[in-house]
């Protein structure tokens, strides 16, 4: 079995992250962002301004930022960062998708970064990061490169309970579970949809978030309905995982090619999640939150492996079978769990 996969070398995560950001501002010169996680990234660089910008002093706030016809020259960063600040602490410079990270740089330009002067912050956020790279280890070694990567589940949680919170609202832990489910571990889609809750819960008198208040404001929950299904497939009730499927058929939520599709994805990570047997290597290999992937490993559990392979092979013949007209939609989704929930060898 493989070894899971650490952090680059001199890399930081997100927390130690935001702790320097807060309690040790000083320390902190060149930075790198790198990850997919917006939420984070737009929070460090509102915490970025509150430390070190001063009220009014936006003469002392740059912003490069390519996505909107700006161009990034080293040249162009020297002159910014040289400059020392006038009204605030220090002077930062917010640097978005130089595209740097995928270059080869030559010294010169290795030495600007190497050389922050310690009146200036400079934040580089970019969406990847290779680590073999020469500028990688540049920014590692003489500054702070942070991966920016999904929330774990636990601060998620807490974050949820704290934003309902203070507008006064309880919530139920199944019903938190179920918003997270729904946007995929995304801190950013959560927020939104927390929004939108809170002014449901305000016109309709309610002080308690239930997971009946998140069906009716959230956007469906298809992966929490084949995980039921499964679930029934797992413990072997074929009758139950049909029961789910018609209802969820019947809801309209989705058409039945995509509730096909969908489970055979499933039935795939499912495979894949009976080999790791980790929640974290699992969600890193996915790509996907570790919430999802914890759940998938917990779901496997109730299936051998030799279960999963079979009833996934006969999934990819189904899938065959329907886009040569032999069978139609349902027919071949229905057969699919039946076969899941029976199989055994």
């Amino acid at each position: 079995m493989a070894k899971e996969k650490s952090l680059p070398k001199d890399v930081i995560e997100y927390k130690e992250f935001f702790n320097k950001l807060i309690n040790e501002p000083d320390s902190l010169g060149l930075v790198l962002l790198y990850g997919e996680e917006q939420y984070l990234i737009d929070g460090a660089i509102k915490t970025a301004k509150k430390k070190y910008i001063s009220e009014g002093g936006d003469i002392d706030f740059g912003l490069i930022d390519t996505r909107t016809g700006d161009e990034f020259s080293f040249s162009k960063l020297e002159e910014m960062t040289s400059m020392p600040p006038w009204m605030s602490p220090r002077r930062l410079v917010i640097v978005k998708q130089s595209g740097i990270l995928g270059k080869e740089l030559d010294d010169k330009e290795l030495d600007v970064l190497k050389n922050i002067p310690s009146s200036a912050v400079v934040i580089f956020i970019e969406d990847s990061a290779d680590s073999r790279k020469k500028v990688f280890k540049t920014f590692a070694q003489y500054g702070t490169a942070v991966q920016m990567t999904a929330m774990e589940q636990d601060d998620i949680e807490a974050r949820v309970t704290k934003a309902f919170g203070k507008n006064e609202l309880s919530v139920d832990h199944n019903a938190t579970l179920s918003l997270i489910s729904r946007c995929g571990g995304q801190m950013l889609a959560i927020t939104n949809e927390i929004t939108k809750i809170v002014l449901y819960c305000k016109n309709s008198g309610f002080t308690r978030v239930t997971e009946d208040v998140v069906e009716e404001c959230c956007p469906p929950d298809i992966s929490g309905r084949i995980f039921d299904i499964m679930d029934a497939c797992g413990s072997k009730n074929p009758a139950k995982a049909l029961g789910t499927l018609n209802n969820l058929i019947l809801a309209r939520e989705e058409p039945v090619i995509v509730i096909r599709v969908a489970v055979i994805n499933h039935l795939k990570r499912l495979i894949i999640a009976k080999e790791i047997n980790d929640a974290k290597r699992l969600a890193k290999e996915l790509k996907a939150h570790e919430f999802y992937s914890g759940k998938l490993v917990k779901q496997a559990g109730s299936f051998s492996m030799s279960r999963l392979i079979s009833t996934y092979l006969a999934a990819c013949q189904s899938d065959s079978d329907v886009k040569h007209g032999l069978i139609d939609e349902r027919h071949a989704l229905e057969i699919i769990l039946v076969r899941a929930a029976t199989a055994e060898r």
